[in-house]
């Protein structure tokens, strides 16, 4: 496997998917993290409300399956208002740390708010950057964690990549992203909450829908979840598996560094 820093890589000319527009991977990039520029205060209180409180019991699975323990360093890619890694402190403990990356500044500043109202600020680290192509060294991580971040990378082949390069041997993944209920009955419902009642309600909590019906649009448009396992083992993981949560609602995909 290739240890080669992301930044070496060559830059991709082809288009990619912003919902249901192609647009060139450096837009990509500008128009997610504009997508967040608008709702960074109030995406937590959105997040809970529209996901009916799920996200909180699917954080807390990805956690479980990440394995923390007393003193490890755990990196959260595309680590926002730091749901995750506030959740991860607690478990590595005062010897630990948790690291937020996140390309979003306002994100992280509320992340970091939050961090210091749960007097937790001392043991994670905000930094601002391209999960696809960080500055940490090599095997830098005993974990990494990715919560609903992935559909967002302008190349997901090349963020596990990344991932892999970051964690130690034994390291270990966990992925928690949306997707879509296999049964068209199901299916037909999602559409109809995803495009009509979450728009509005969005409108409602954060003064704006356009967010939110990009957020409708990637899940639709992104890989299945047996696609994103297959990259998963082509960037070198092992031991990789898909654990559906409530219905096919949300995945959680783990893998580990051999």
């Amino acid at each position: 496997m290739p240890s080669g820093r992301a930044g070496r890589r060559k830059i991709s000319t082809e288009k990619v998917s912003f919902g249901y527009r192609q647009v060139s991977p450096a837009d990509k990039k500008r128009l997610v993290s504009a997508q967040f520029d608008p709702i960074a205060r109030t995406y937590d209180l959105a997040d809970a409300l529209l996901s009916l409180g799920l996200h909180f019991l699917w954080k807390r699975a990805a956690l479980r399956l990440l394995g923390l323990k007393k003193g490890d360093t755990v990196l959260d890619l595309c680590g926002g208002t730091a749901d995750l890694a506030i959740k991860a402190s607690r478990l590595v403990g005062p010897g630990g740390r948790a690291i937020v990356l996140d390309f979003n500044r306002p994100m992280m500043k509320v992340g970091r708010d939050k961090a210091r109202r749960v007097k937790l600020i001392d043991r994670i680290a905000f930094v601002q950057g391209d999960a696809e192509m960080t500055s940490f060294p090599d095997a830098a991580f005993d974990a990494v964690s990715v919560g609903f971040g992935i559909r967002n990378l302008a190349s997901l082949d090349q963020g596990l990549r990344e991932a892999y390069r970051l964690l130690k041997n034994e390291g270990r993944l966990v992925i928690l992203e949306f997707s879509m209920p296999r049964r068209n009955w199901q299916r037909a419902l999602y559409d109809f909450y995803s495009f009509k009642i979450m728009p509005f309600g969005a409108r409602l909590i954060c003064g704006t829908a356009g967010p939110f019906r990009y957020l409708a649009e990637s899940i639709r448009v992104f890989a299945a979840p047996e696609e994103v396992a297959a990259k998963l083992r082509n960037a070198g993981f092992a031991d990789v598996r898909i654990r559906p949560l409530s219905l096919g609602l949300a995945v959680l995909y783990t893998g580990r560094k051999p």
